[in-house]
């Protein structure tokens, strides 16, 4: 499965040079020859651009607005079989990328992998509450950063919604599961993510009108499905 380690890594960033270098030094060290990082900043004010650029990422301006809008355009422009992820205020665990290669070598027919992901706290940053009791809990990583997937699973598919600022993850794994896509879940810890009261996921009230959207959306589908 040689191909399989020809990886793009997508870091969205915006504004994230206290955190970054520890993203891109977590990824470093994991990256086949054949893989490459892509940052796709989103008009950062901060050194997040030099950082990128001194590790060794491409970098890309994002043209679009918003999470969702930068992860498709990264997309659109990677170079290889297979795209992985990881936010700015995220990092891999150690092995992350190996362990989810390992499950796909083993699973050659399967199109996704997902490990689990770890809540941490960041360094000068402040929490929610309800992030502070997630803190230490690994949890099956429906999110990007723990995600591993095949560039042609997005034509299947669809790509982000970016109508959505913060359900659009949610949106489309359920898409992933709802699809005839062969997706793997490990036990592996894959990601620890940074838990920071000023992030998307903090709006809780929002968070949950999009997934209410998610939800009538996924009952439509059904309802058309059986209905044909």
């Amino acid at each position: 499965m040689k191909e399989s380690f020809a990886v793009t890594v997508v870091v969205p960033v915006r504004n994230a040079a206290a955190h970054l270098p520890a993203a891109l030094a977590s990824i470093l060290p994991q990256l086949p020859q054949t893989g490459e990082i892509l940052v796709i900043d989103g008009g950062s004010t901060d050194d997040s651009v030099a950082i990128a650029t001194a590790h060794g990422a491409r970098v890309l301006h994002q043209q679009g607005r918003g999470l969702a809008a930068a992860r498709n355009q990264a997309i659109l422009a990677s170079l290889t079989p297979w795209i992985a992820f990881c936010d700015g205020d995220d990092r891999w665990a150690t092995d992350s990328l190996a362990v989810r290669m390992r499950s796909l070598e083993t699973n050659p027919t399967a199109r996704a992998v997902i490990g689990r992901v770890v809540r941490e706290r960041l360094p000068g940053t402040e929490a929610t509450a309800a992030q502070i009791g997630q803190v230490g809990r690994p949890v099956p990583g429906f999110t990007p950063g723990a995600l591993l997937v095949r560039r042609q699973t997005f034509d299947t598919i669809g790509f982000f919604d970016e109508t959505l600022a913060i359900g659009t993850d949610s949106d489309w794994f359920v898409r992933l599961q709802e699809s005839d896509q062969p997706v793997l879940q490990i036990d592996d810890t894959v990601l620890f993510k940074g838990a920071r009261g000023v992030s998307l996921s903090a709006d809780v009230d929002a968070y949950r009108r999009e997934l209410l959207t998610v939800a009538r959306r996924f009952i439509g589908r059904r309802r058309r499905d059986s209905n044909p």
